[in-house]
């Protein structure tokens, strides 16, 4: 813990390495951070109970007002800037949540004005959500830039008595909802698992799982039917990934070599660090691993994913470059890429 903090607190527990930046207050009833946590600075965090499980990271500038709690499950990040007044916030595992998240934009201290967000999901940045009433985001649920979900509206020169209506309900956005940028969804409304809301639709009404929704009202264009992939297509899929990423590596500055028939490329830093990149041959598994000077982290690209080994900062950036192209891989805390050495010389 650095020095700065102001902690008012009744009851705390702080796990090991867990890290609190500089100039962050925190006012709390209870307050229990798990191992690894890190808030970073300036943050200005109030819960009668704040609880973050292991590895969940606050980015610089958060402010959460939550009078009945703030939980976070392991893993989660809620970046820069976010500015969150409501009852109660409970965020799932493994969600990524982006900066300047804006929760409350109304009377959101009430009884009904409740967040609740699943895991795994990917929440990109000047996201609003407007919690009057209660709203619940799903497992695995994508929300792009610039969306409003709204529980109440209103306006005084259209009056109730006047036969004008106003909307108070909650929305519910139900597991692996896509909502495409600037979409609007207002009071009331439920969409199904698995729908995608095209780019600047305003969704007036409750949709169907499995659909592709578009316009202004949203309307139902076609039902969604993906196939899986097979395992030579899947196969083809991860061989194109792993090359995009290794060309990514080498404009970020770092020296890679083309691989030989034994599918390994080598890949070394400007500090003459040295990793190798193995992809198994056909028939095998379909793994990646990336081996370091701090051991070997395998991805399993069959079903689940998943990780096995600890990740340094190369595994760090192919796992990124994976949730990007949407093989989210869970993981105890969120990842980041390595930033290019153009822009690396230029914050430093």
């Amino acid at each position: 813990m650095f020095d700065g903090v102001d902690v008012r607190v009744r009851r705390q527990r702080i796990g090991a390495g867990a890290r609190i930046g500089a100039g962050s207050v925190i006012v709390a009833d209870e307050f229990v951070l798990a191992d690894g946590v890190v808030i970073e600075a300036g943050c200005d965090l109030r819960a009668a109970r704040i609880e973050l499980a292991e590895g969940v990271q606050v980015g610089a500038g958060c402010r959460v007002l939550a009078a009945d709690g703030f939980t976070a499950g392991s893993g989660t990040r809620l970046d820069a800037a976010a500015d969150v007044v409501c009852r109660e916030l409970t965020v799932g595992s493994g969600t990524y949540i982006g900066p300047r998240w804006q929760v409350g934009a109304g009377a959101s201290m009430e009884e009904h004005s409740t967040v609740t967000v699943g895991d795994g999901c990917q929440i990109a940045p000047d996201v609003t959500l407007n919690a009057t009433e209660p709203i619940t985001i799903g497992n695995d649920v994508g929300i792009s830039p610039q969306v409003t979900i709204i529980t109440h509206g209103y306006h005084s020169g259209h009056a109730v008595r006047e036969g004008h209506h106003a909307a108070f309900a909650g929305v519910s956005v139900e597991d692996a909802v896509w909502l495409g940028f600037r979409c609007t969804v207002l009071p009331g409304v439920t969409i199904g698992a698995g729908t995608v809301v095209a780019a600047t639709a305003t969704v007036t009404a409750s949709l169907p799982p499995g659909v592709l929704a578009a316009g202004v009202p949203a309307k139902v264009k076609r039902r969604l039917e993906p196939q899986a992939l097979g395992a030579a297509a899947r196969r083809t899929a991860v061989e194109d990934l792993v090359g995009r990423w290794l060309e990514r590596l080498a404009y970020k500055g770092l020296h890679v070599t083309p691989a030989g028939p034994e599918r390994v490329w080598r890949v070394r830093d400007g500090d003459g660090q040295q990793w190798r990149v193995r992809l198994t041959p056909a028939g095998g598994p379909l793994h990646v691993a990336v081996e370091g000077r701090s051991g070997t982290a395998v991805f399993d690209f069959g079903e689940p994913l998943s990780i096995v080994g600890d990740l340094d900062a190369v595994g760090h950036d192919l796992r990124d470059f994976c949730r990007r192209a949407t093989w989210l891989f869970p993981y105890p805390v969120n990842s980041t890429g390595i930033v290019p050495h153009r822009f690396a010389r230029l914050l430093t």
